[in-house]
């Protein structure tokens, strides 16, 4: 899904010279927590909501108060690259342009969020979809939403972290998922079931150490039961002393 789909069209902006007062009015009237502000066609920063808090002087400009730092996304990227801008820069709000640089939208953290139900509502998600976007989340608030959804679905599921060294990183992603699954209701504690989850992580490794063959590094691990199979995915980072590689996300299967 695209932001373009789920992004609110014609957003209503502000200028710099306006006051606060007019800004809060424009909210008000508008039901919206966050002004777009532009100058001379130019987008120049976001006003929300949270700025007029404690603001007992509402003649003040809004270039006053007014965020200068522009995180901004295109229509054309993935809702979780969307996602992943708002949860990195802990903000609720996002402008959206197109390809020529022309403000088309803004869309938020409730936008996001809807468009994930309506995109989950299209098909049914399956365990291995389920577990890449859990491994994915950055924040609590998206693990919750998305163990939650796991569970509506009838799958169980569990989060772990682990890190080592290249020598131990197999071993070390192996025991946390195993642990974290036994601890979270995943599977049983038998040799079969555990054996399971050791031939999907092993799966996903694989992957892993033949794109980064004898480096180690930091991930976050998610396994989904469902359909009567296991999926592993294992998203993260990575790097030793000298090097900090790019995110990886790699995924495994085992039936159970």
């Amino acid at each position: 899904m695209y932001v373009k789909e789920i992004m609110v069209k014609n957003p209503i902006t502000i200028s710099p010279s306006a006051t606060l007062l007019e800004a809060e009015k424009l909210m008000t009237v508008n039901n919206i927590g966050r002004l777009i502000v532009v100058d001379d066609g130019n987008v120049i920063g976001m006003l929300t909501d949270s700025d007029l808090v404690n603001q007992h002087n509402l003649d003040v400009k809004v270039e006053a108060l007014m965020s200068c730092e522009l995180i901004k996304v295109y229509e054309d990227q993935s809702v979780q690259e969307a996602a992943t801008l708002l949860a990195d820069h802990h903000i609720g709000g996002l402008p959206v342009f197109n390809r020529e640089g022309k403000l088309i939208g803004i869309v938020t953290a409730e936008d996001l969020v809807l468009g994930f139900v309506r995109d989950e509502t299209q098909a049914k998600i399956t365990p291995e979809s389920a577990a890449i976007y859990l491994s994915m989340t950055r924040s609590r608030e998206y693990e919750k939403y998305w163990l939650d959804k796991v569970t509506g679905y009838g799958y169980r599921a569990a989060i772990t972290q682990a890190g080592a060294g290249a020598e131990k990183l197999a071993i070390k992603l192996r025991e946390s998922t195993t642990v974290a699954a036994i601890a979270r209701g995943v599977i049983s504690e038998n040799s079969r079931e555990k054996m399971a989850v050791s031939y999907a992580v092993k799966d996903a490794y694989a992957q892993l150490d033949l794109v980064n063959p004898g480096l180690g590094g930091g991930f976050k691990v998610a396994i989904v039961r469902g359909e009567g199979r296991v999926a592993v995915a294992i998203f993260g980072k990575f790097g030793h002393a000298l090097v900090d590689g790019p995110e990886q996300l790699t995924i495994g299967t085992s039936v159970i």
